[in-house]
């Protein structure tokens, strides 16, 4: 959603005479898009949603197969995922 409610920012700030990216930065975060097609086009941050997926159907499975298996569920762990960084008009210098 994060994308989308750049896209609504953007809308308001332009209506108040806010002008991006002269006189305020804006970036969302997503990649959906649609942000491409914005005015200015809004900078966003791409994730690897399949791999994001497929991360938490791990971790949602793990604890039930270690109850099965009658052993102690794993500690919490931190996973990353890959991104990109996707820079437009939106976050350019003035």
């Amino acid at each position: 959603m994060s994308d989308t409610i750049a896209i609504g920012a953007l809308r308001e700030l332009t209506e108040h005479g806010i002008r991006v990216p002269d006189d305020v930065r804006l970036m969302g975060f997503d990649g959906i898009p649609f942000s491409a097609c914005a005015n200015p086009p809004i900078s966003t941050v791409a994730m690897d949603v399949p791999a994001m997926a497929r991360t938490v159907i791990d971790r949602m499975v793990a604890p039930i197969e270690s109850t099965l298996r009658h052993e102690r569920p794993d500690d919490i762990t931190h996973d990353h995922i890959q991104f990109q960084a996707m820079p437009r008009t939106s976050t350019l210098a003035a």
